[in-house]
């Protein structure tokens, strides 16, 4: 027996009319009668009897209805279990992202997110790019997001983002007035600076000489040098992402004479297809960054 035969059955039960259940299901009366006709000879017993004009059902067409309702209603109850899927995904989220990322844009994203799907729990790992893209690569988390591409095999890097450096200074600092800093406005100020070994700290670096800062303090957030800045520890340059999410007060934002890119990206992994919860915080991740400009 097959489906169609099933459906027909079904539908000449609850209608008791041959000509009605075709009207259900969008067919002929001709091919309701032929589907019945197979199934009678699939299952080995008379299913319904005419008397007069009515249709009647048999004993054991009765009794194989219940079987078959039984049937339908675990088809309905895997329709719902989709339809919750594709609203909700599979219920956990577990997210990598460096940690500029992490504490400028993310809780925004999450807000959005949050608007709806409320009730599902979210795991965020925060860590270097080279650190978010192995979580990815391992399915550790369902995506990432990260500063740097890396040169794992089976990731996929989308950019998301780019945003041009911007100097910060303390509000009453000296040069907080001035409509574009150079690099030679940095001369003998104290800097705080990325890592050594962050392409950002690289791309900084070759536009100061030997000697034109002094590099007081080194830090691998962008959100503590903000914040150090703006208590009067030095000056440096940031994503205008980061000190933008901060809203600090006492942070004055100046343009950069020379270019400096902040890049962002999504990373997913060819090994772990992307699933629907990752791809929703992906979109308003975005929508996020878009907040920003």
């Amino acid at each position: 027996m097959n489906f169609k035969e099933i459906e027909a059955f079904r539908a000449v039960m609850m209608s008791r009319s041959m000509t009605t259940a075709a009207g259900l299901l969008h067919t002929s009366q001709p091919n309701v009668s032929r589907w019945i006709g197979l199934l009678e000879r699939n299952v080995g017993f008379q299913l319904f009897q005419r008397v007069g004009t009515k249709l009647l059902p048999t004993a054991e067409a009765e009794a194989f209805y219940a079987e078959v309702e039984r049937a339908f209603m675990g088809l309905e109850s895997l329709d719902e279990s989709a339809n919750s899927i594709r609203r909700r995904g599979t219920g956990l989220l577990r997210i990598g992202a460096v940690g500029s990322i992490a504490e400028s844009v993310l809780p925004d994203a999450l807000a959005i997110f949050r608007q709806r799907f409320p009730d599902i729990p979210v795991s965020l790992n925060t860590g270097r790019s080279d650190v978010v893209a192995k979580w990815t690569a391992t399915g550790f988390c369902d995506i990432g997001f990260c500063s740097v591409p890396t040169d794992l095999p089976s990731l996929h890097y989308r950019e998301i983002n780019v945003a041009r450096g911007v100097c910060i200074v303390p509000r009453s600092h000296r040069l907080a007035t001035r409509a574009i800093l150079e690099p030679a406005d940095f001369e003998e100020e104290h800097f705080i600076s990325l890592p050594t070994e962050s392409a950002n700290r690289r791309e900084i670096d070759s536009h100061f000489p030997t000697g034109a800062r002094t590099l007081a303090i080194e830090t691998p957030y962008a959100t503590t040098i903000c914040k150090m800045v703006g208590k009067g520890l030095g000056v440096s340059i940031v994503s205008p992402i980061v000190s933008r999410s901060l809203g600090l007060a006492d942070l004055c934002e100046i343009p950069f004479s020379r270019e400096v890119m902040f890049r962002s990206f999504a990373v997913t992994s060819d090994h772990f297809p992307l699933n629907f919860l990752a791809s929703r915080i992906a979109a308003c991740v975005q929508q996020a960054f878009d907040g920003f400009h």
